[in-house]
């Protein structure tokens, strides 16, 4: 087996150990938010019809990696609509935890100090004036 078929066949494993969390998060916590079965019925389309043709030219490293992705994204798709519409505690619409609220909170505080601050005056010279230096002051100076 040479070199580059060993690092193929490390990637299509790679590429199935990528599909782990996603799958993993659907059966464990039931929760299908975020899934587009759509997309995923469009690279199960993919996949079979990359495969039919590593299958024609007996591309091993290729229909490993078809077979893998076949079966990632057909788990995937049943799972979604198997748990289509709930969606886990993370993943869930309701309203802001503790913590959640504390950061909004503190943000909102944030930007009334912010805006309570006055404004800076600034010295502008006309056309033609002199603009001051660093260190310099200006030319012009507000009464």
């Amino acid at each position: 087996m040479a070199i580059t078929e060993i690092v193929g066949f490390a990637g299509a494993g790679l590429a199935g150990a990528a599909y782990v969390p996603q799958i993993s998060h659907l059966i464990r916590a039931r929760c299908s938010a975020g899934i587009s079965r759509l997309a995923f019925a469009a690279w199960l389309l993919a996949s079979v019809l990359i495969t039919a043709r590593a299958v024609a030219i007996h591309a091993a490293v290729f229909i490993t990696l078809g077979g893998i992705q076949i079966v990632a994204t057909t788990l995937i798709i049943l799972y979604a609509a198997r748990f289509q519409d709930t969606p886990c505690p993370s993943h869930h619409p309701a309203r802001p935890g503790p913590r959640q609220a504390s950061l909004a909170g503190r943000q909102m505080a944030d930007i009334q100090v912010f805006r309570s601050q006055p404004m800076p005056q600034l010295d502008a010279a006309g056309p033609g004036g002199n603009v001051a230096g660093p260190g310099k002051e200006p030319l012009v100076h507000r009464s």
